[in-house]
């Protein structure tokens, strides 16, 4: 394995849906990223916010390869956005004129980040560090676990447009705190359901 090093702190914000995206202001930190994307090095960068949960929680470090290649669907990527690294689950990934695009949102979030280009992503996750533990996301087991959170992702989105456009339907506007409750209710379930399978999958070292 190549050395790693620790560097720039991944913030995680809530909610960047429809968030204008510009480039990392930090020359500096722009250049680094970018050589150490050419050279494919391996690097330790912390992590804050919950937006990764139940996986990866506020204080957890991550190990990251640089560059973009052997990105698939279900990998978390580190990734530009403003003056931040984020780190979020790739759900789709399909061809552009400007090459491949990538769609990525956080496991413990609802809305969906904004497109990213291949020169926007920093690396991929290759494992976790909390404390003396340590979880490789780089198996096979892993990967399709990731696969599998990716596409249920997607289903379920599409399952809340369309009970949303139901509810249009039905209610209008309208909206009771029974029909809230329902729709928190549903979303909690989905993320037990899937921190079980952590659980049971995930083994940490």
């Amino acid at each position: 394995m190549k050395d790693t090093k620790k560097v720039a702190e991944i913030d995680e914000p809530i909610d960047i849906i429809n968030a204008d995206r510009r480039p990392l202001y930090d020359p500096i930190l722009e250049a680094v990223l970018n050589v150490w994307g050419q050279k494919e090095e391996q690097h330790f960068i912390p992590i804050t916010g919950c937006s990764m949960l139940p996986l990866i929680r506020s204080g957890d470090i991550v190990l990251v390869a640089h560059g973009c290649t052997d990105v698939r669907r279900g990998d978390i990527v580190v990734f530009r956005y403003k003056s931040k690294l984020i780190a979020h689950r790739v759900l789709r990934i399909y061809e552009d004129n400007v090459g491949p695009i990538f769609i990525t949102k956080g496991d413990n979030v609802l809305h969906f980040d904004p497109p990213l280009s291949k020169k926007e992503i920093v690396g991929r996750v290759l494992a976790i560090k909390r404390g003396g533990r340590y979880m490789s996301l780089d198996t096979s087991i892993s990967r399709v676990l990731g696969y599998f959170i990716a596409g249920s992702t997607l289903i379920t989105a599409k399952l809340y447009i369309w009970g949303r456009n139901l509810k249009q339907i039905i209610f209008g506007s309208y909206s009771s705190p029974f029909i809230v409750r329902v729709h928190h209710g549903a979303h909690i379930l989905f993320l037990l359901i899937r921190k079980v399978i952590f659980l049971i999958l995930c083994k940490w070292k």
